[in-house]
């Protein structure tokens, strides 16, 4: 059984790394609503190490990039999310950076990215796996038609 398991996690940790997107670029989501539309723009980029500081916190066992947790990074990070551009109904809605300036090697394909509407129509919930083998994650941001966003975190194992 331990011979399995030995086996079995680093298959499956090459399996959600070698899934990870190493396309540069834009990637656009849409979802309508009634007459509601929304389109959320996620542009991401190759990570630069020379304009950060990399970390490894003993303490909690999480890798840091400029002092803050790197959620999707075990060890320096490939591609990091540049920006967040989120529409409703054609009107763009500012996404502060600090909601997704910490998400490292997303997964931007259509397969792991979802995208739904509040029951409210007020909010759309954005769902994204972002990976590196062990460091992979879940991350939902709940981005709100008042610019009151949030998002929560979920480690992936």
């Amino acid at each position: 059984m331990k011979s399995l398991i030995v086996v079995a996690i680093p298959l499956f940790s090459f399996m959600v790394s070698h899934a990870q997107s190493q396309r540069i670029g834009d990637y656009q989501f849409n979802r309508s609503k009634g007459s509601h539309t929304s389109r959320i723009v996620i542009r991401n980029e190759p990570f630069d190490p020379s304009q950060h500081r990399t970390a490894y916190d003993e303490g909690s066992g999480k890798n840091l990039v400029d002092g803050r947790a790197a959620y999707g990074a075990e060890g320096v990070p490939r591609t990091q999310i540049r920006s967040i551009k989120f529409y409703v109904d054609g009107r763009e809605i500012k996404v502060q950076s600090r909601l997704y300036s910490d998400c490292y090697n997303p997964n931007l394909e259509r397969r792991y990215v979802n995208i739904s509407w509040g029951r409210d129509a007020r909010s759309v919930l954005v769902t994204m796996l972002g990976a590196d083998g062990a460091g992979a994650y879940y991350v939902v941001w709940i981005l709100r038609k008042n610019g009151k966003h949030s998002r929560y975190f979920k480690d992936a194992f």
